[in-house]
């Protein structure tokens, strides 16, 4: 409660309160990073060595029906790699080339094929799947309709508490919301799928809102 004038252009008493609401749901889609490197001797020889393979992941790509929309490379690196020994002294290992690409999937077993195809087959690298409730899911709507409730009702006990009425309602703000963490899987021994479930994830929503308060 906060029982100063958090706007200059109101003379009474007011209540600042943050509604919250959860929704579980299901995800619409998920996001997997696929990396692939190689450590050679000279820089080309790495780069052709991820670029093959890079081909074949496309290759695979088209086959299982991603379409290019929902895949992005998203960094090709090539650096030298040192070994540091516990005198100080740097030894070259060689030069690492390495590509990403991030994919967009909505079938989990998809997800899971996918996940043991390339480790196996390409001998990736597997950053996810990090899942995801879309923006206009209606659920979103729904979880700030019930955050907009439940600040009201922390307006009206506070305003109770102190033999208040609740007035009207002069501001309302969006803090921010929060996102989903990716689970990192590392790669997989053997091409047989992976098993990969969704689960519920949580849809959140919070609200500052801003009575006033008639008192007396």
């Amino acid at each position: 409660m906060d029982a100063a004038d958090p706007d200059p252009g109101l003379s009474g008493p007011t209540v600042t309160v943050r509604g919250y609401a959860v929704i579980r749901s299901e995800p619409d889609e998920a996001v997997l990073w696929i990396t692939l490197s190689a450590l050679e001797d000279a820089p080309g020889a790495a780069l052709s060595d991820v670029s093959a393979r890079s081909k074949a992941l496309v290759a695979l790509l088209d086959e299982v029906g991603v379409v290019k929309a929902d895949r992005s490379t998203t960094g090709i690196t090539v650096s030298e790699e040192f070994d540091h020994t516990k005198e100080g002294h740097r030894h070259s290992l060689g030069h690492r080339a390495t590509s990403r690409v991030s994919v967009r999937l909505s079938d989990p077993e998809l997800i899971g094929q996918l996940i043991a195809q390339t480790t196996d087959d390409l001998a990736a690298r597997i950053d996810g799947p990090r899942w995801l409730i879309s923006l206009d899911n209606p659920l979103r709507l729904e979880a700030a309709r019930q955050a907009a409730a439940d600040a009201k009702r922390k307006a009206q006990a506070y305003a109770e508490g102190v033999s208040a009425k609740l007035g009207r309602l002069v501001r309302l703000s969006e803090p921010g919301d929060q996102q989903e963490m990716p689970m990192r899987i590392h790669a997989a021994v053997g091409y047989s799928p992976m098993p990969v479930e969704p689960g519920e994830h949580e849809v959140g929503a919070s609200i500052q809102a801003t009575f006033t308060l008639e008192v007396g």
